[in-house]
């Protein structure tokens, strides 16, 4: 039997249908679904597909020998091919390393890519929920929305609070994780979070306001973290709402250990009587903050990243530089923008009890 010829586009389509790691398909599952795929042409069999794959695990390659002549300009159809089948082995290549390994320039690596309809799709950092998880924070979001049908302006007086830590290196930016491919695989990874070296920093966010930020000396404990209320958080939370507005004001904090504190909570229960969302409240009224749920706060979907984007783009040379370039990045961001992300939080409340309480950060554009 003589042997099929694919073409260009029919090559790297089965080694796209193989896959890799461990999501690699047989022989005869790439034979199947590539037959279905092109049904309109000669069916090929599970022989060519096994050299096609092996000739591309050989050589790194399925281009045909090559041909004399010089090319006419740098996109052609070899490197195209050889651009792509970087990105079917390892999708996560940088634009830049792919110029790298196939001689061309960055920017013809993103023409080739976006001729061939790839993209750049983010890999979201979430962490796992466990079981009970969904229903709490159905109820939260059930909850919150309930409060501002009653109370339109209830989210402007909402402080939400959260603390982060700046690496002085500026080694971890999960925003920059991109997956480059031709359909969005709405991937999520779960992970564990590791602090090495680190500034830590308390920062709230209400109305279109940011409250902070309070930098934290050590590591953050029950004693710590209600100095903290007493001196910083509180005073500043009063300048914004004096007198009798005070009152109307709700805070927010998650279930960290420092935060769930019998001290801190005693505080809470006194400062903001029945009028704190967090672990361990207490009451008809009460609304707990759901665990692992950092995609329901602005601080958290959207503070932090944005602020550890600016803060790097020049690389802080000690602790007091860094300090005081996440207080200059704070005093720039828009009103608007703040704003904006307020807002989103109510918008990803409701998201959350349309997807069950799931994660549901991976379905947003």
């Amino acid at each position: 039997m003589a042997e099929i010829k694919l073409s260009e586009k029919e090559r790297i389509t089965l080694l796209m249908i193989r896959g890799f790691g461990d999501r690699q398909r047989s022989y005869n599952q790439v034979q199947l679904i590539f037959n279905e795929t092109f049904n309109d042409r000669t069916p090929i069999s599970k022989s060519t597909v096994e050299r096609t794959i092996r000739r591309f695990s050989d050589t790194g390659s399925v281009r045909d020998n090559s041909r004399s002549g010089r090319p006419k300009s740098t996109i052609t159809p070899e490197k195209t091919e050889e651009v792509l089948l970087t990105y079917v082995e390892t999708p996560r290549t940088s634009t830049r390393w792919a110029a790298q390994l196939t001689g061309i320039d960055d920017r013809s690596v993103r023409r080739i890519l976006k001729a061939h309809n790839y993209f750049p799709y983010k890999c979201h950092s979430v962490q796992e929920l466990l079981e009970g998880d969904l229903e709490k924070r159905m109820r939260y979001c059930d909850q919150v929305r309930m409060k501002i049908d009653e109370q339109p302006d209830f989210l402007t007086k909402l402080v939400f609070s959260d603390e982060a830590t700046f690496y002085l290196n500026g080694a971890v930016n999960k925003h920059n994780d991109r997956l480059w491919t031709d359909e969005n695989p709405h991937w999520i990874r779960e992970t564990h979070t590791q602090t090495p070296q680190k500034v830590h920093v308390w920062c709230g966010m209400v109305g279109d306001n940011i409250i902070g930020p309070f930098f934290i000396q050590g590591n953050l404990n029950g004693e710590r973290y209600l100095e903290l209320l007493q001196t910083e958080i509180v005073p500043a939370i009063q300048n914004l709402f004096p007198g009798e507005e005070f009152g109307e004001v709700w805070f927010q904090q998650d279930g960290a250990p420092p935060h769930y504190s019998v001290i801190v909570r005693d505080y809470l229960n006194v400062t903001f009587p029945n009028r704190w969302i967090g672990k361990g409240v207490v009451g008809v009224l009460a609304i707990a903050w759901p665990p692992r749920s950092p995609d329901l706060t602005p601080l958290d979907f959207f503070l932090w990243g944005y602020l550890k984007d600016r803060v790097y783009k020049v690389m802080p040379a000690n602790v007091e530089e860094l300090k005081q370039s996440i207080r200059n990045e704070i005093q720039l961001i828009p009103v608007e923008m703040i704003r904006n992300a307020i807002e989103a939080a109510y918008v990803r409340m409701g998201i959350c009890e349309v997807e069950g309480g799931s994660h549901f950060e991976h379905l947003l554009k």
